[in-house]
């Protein structure tokens, strides 16, 4: 299973460290985004997505929901980086409860993850694909959902500052391209939030201070009050 899902359990851990601080480097792993906890079985497992294995099977143009294009192409986009992103969207999407905090994951389906692509629900309605393109350089984001749409890429646009300052040394630069619903066409970011184009943008004066707060709490605090504010 861990050659095939990228999930390992706490035993196969323990052998791979020869029993020797498993505590320290899974908490280093986890720091770092190359590891993230998986509650979505009974077993205590951890997802490591540097051994996901590729999906030839996906097609790009069957893909549903609103797109959005993150351009690495006038920089570049390492390895390891969409990887740490998927680490981030499944640790994000595993906070997420029932009304009884006990009881986890009940509201929100098991990730599909591959080396490249990705499916996640982010929140119960907010199906999220991921898609990179590494000749490209590319990431695109389709939500399926409209209402989810502005949180989402506001949500992965943090997560992305969050690896770049953690893990890149501030080295990562791109572009946001979002996709207008009528014409099909990619709108950069700025034209996009200037004539408030839906669904990524609404009018509230409230949805821009959400957006300011998160992406600015990306370089100030460690990973898990970062993730308990998106």
């Amino acid at each position: 299973r861990t050659f095939e899902k990228g999930l390992a359990s706490r035993d196969f851990l323990e052998y791979v460290w020869k029993g020797s601080q498993v505590d320290f480097f899974l908490d280093l792993m986890e720091r770092t985004m190359l590891l993230s906890r998986w509650t979505f079985s009974e077993n205590e497992l951890y997802l490591i997505p540097s051994l996901l294995l590729e999906d030839s099977s996906v097609e790009k143009e069957n893909i549903k929901g609103s797109r959005c294009l993150i351009d690495f192409s006038n920089n570049f986009l390492p390895n390891g980086v969409f990887q740490r992103l998927l680490c981030l969207c499944v640790a994000h999407s595993i906070r997420v409860k029932a009304n009884d905090d006990d009881a986890p994951n009940e509201l929100v389906m098991e990730p599909s993850l591959h080396k490249r692509c990705a499916t996640i629900e982010f929140e119960p309605g907010c199906i999220t694909h991921l898609l990179e393109d590494e000749y490209a350089q590319s990431i695109t984001i389709s939500v399926e959902n409209d209402e989810f749409a502005g949180k989402c890429i506001r949500v992965v646009q943090a997560m992305l500052r969050k690896v770049n300052h953690d893990v890149m040394g501030s080295g990562l630069h791109w572009d946001i391209y979002l996709e207008n619903g009528v014409t099909k066409e990619l709108m950069c970011f700025r034209e996009a939030q200037k004539e408030k184009l839906p669904p990524w943008f609404s009018t509230t004066e409230s949805e821009h201070l959400i957006e300011t707060s998160v992406i600015s709490l990306a370089e100030n605090v460690d990973l898990l009050r970062f993730l308990e504010s998106l």
